[in-house]
């Protein structure tokens, strides 16, 4: 009993100290997880366009959007082999006496080159609700603050299962099936303790793939144990050596193996070439109903080939990318569609509820010690 008292104390202090931070963490990610389906809703006049004689090149379309808008930081285009879809560029207005740019989604048709769309406003609602969730736009002290508060946060749910486990059959039958018609403060109890012991494995999930991209010691291991390569962790892509004198590919012509290669409705995504690395072309391949989230199949191509990278470790970098965007797919809950997303929201929710009914919990004792057998059953 003396062991339990203690671990109760111990995930008492330690879920307030930390429950309205995890509140937090978990009300924005809730609200994150339909963040691609209600953006394409938002701009959904802007994604189809109608076909007229030949697209233009990727690379025309690319150097026309950079000289309409030179002041902007290109990020990145996304160009799909659907005929009748427009194509979407995302890049960055830099506002002065800030580091953090003001995100643009700018919709352009790929036949006439002529902008259709642009949208400010739901790609930085949901920029900063992913910034929230992952630093409470707080820059690297929001970030440990959430490091801490995730740690916390998964040591509650395993001190909450040690809480939960039943001692006796007595108690075994009411620990998987909440008591009804019951008081408040029974309810406000079987929803902590009984519905909190359904949700704590996907929320163990979550948190877990939560840690994996804020920490590299959990990211290893889980690279490990996925088939990755840990060592490459933390370290810079493989790049395509310097030939002087050779003449890059063009964009278009890597476009177009990708639509030889894949089926409709899949998008291939042309990332901006970055200084350190201006002989490869960094690219990501995915379904074409995800503009914004960088999911998918990652691969470097030699800008002097226009093909797969073929040097060594590249597949070994590839394959570890490939991991962790599977692990942030899992953590939204798009792993499986609107099913796990529909899910992974109302886990997010509950996740929310959690400080706050082990909160009254606390606060009943304190106002009352219980005197009888059936009270003290009720406690555990």
């Amino acid at each position: 009993m003396a062991k339990r008292k203690f671990i109760r104390q111990v995930h008492l202090w330690l879920g307030l100290f930390s429950g309205l931070v995890i509140c937090l963490l978990c009300l924005s990610g809730a609200m994150f997880v339909f963040a691609e389906e209600f953006m394409h809703s938002y701009n959904k006049d802007y994604l189809s366009v109608d076909i007229e004689g030949e697209r233009m090149t990727v690379d025309s379309l690319v150097a026309k959007y950079k000289s309409t808008y030179p002041d902007e930081q290109y990020f990145w285009i996304n160009t799909y082999n659907d005929p009748t879809r427009s194509f979407d560029v995302v890049s960055g207005i830099m506002q002065e006496g800030s580091e953090t740019p003001i995100l643009k989604l700018t919709f352009i048709d790929p036949y006439s080159g002529e902008i259709i769309g642009e949208d400010s406003t739901s790609i930085n609602f949901f920029f900063l609700v992913a910034h929230f969730h992952s630093e409470l736009l707080l820059g690297e002290i929001g970030l440990w603050i959430i490091r801490v508060a995730s740690l916390i946060f998964l040591a509650q749910l395993i001190l909450g299962l040690v809480l939960w486990w039943p001692k006796s059959k007595n108690e075994a039958k009411s620990a998987f099936k909440p008591k009804y018609p019951a008081s408040t403060k029974r309810m406000n109890h079987d929803f902590h303790r009984v519905y909190g012991f359904y949700a704590c494995w996907i929320l163990l999930i979550s948190v877990t793939t939560g840690l994996t991209m804020s920490f590299e010691w959990v990211e290893k291991p889980v690279v490990a144990v996925f088939g990755g390569t840990p060592e490459l962790v933390g370290e810079n892509p493989p790049i395509a050596d310097n030939q002087e004198g050779t003449a890059f590919k063009s964009l278009q012509f890597m476009f177009d193996r990708f639509e030889e290669a894949y089926p409709k409705n899949h998008k291939l995504t042309f990332m901006a070439i970055q200084p350190e690395a201006p002989t490869s072309q960094f690219v990501l391949i995915d379904r074409a109903d995800r503009f914004l989230h960088l999911y998918g199949d990652n691969q470097i191509l030699d800008r002097y080939t226009g093909t797969l990278l073929d040097k060594p470790l590249v597949p070994e970098f590839e394959e570890n990318q490939d991991i962790l965007e599977a692990n942030l797919d899992i953590h939204m809950g798009t792993i499986g569609g609107w099913p796990t997303q529909i899910l992974a929201m109302l886990v997010g929710l509950f996740g929310v509820s959690l400080p706050i009914t082990g909160f009254f919990i606390w606060w009943n004792r304190r106002k009352k010690k219980p005197h009888s057998t059936k009270d003290k059953v009720f406690t555990n």
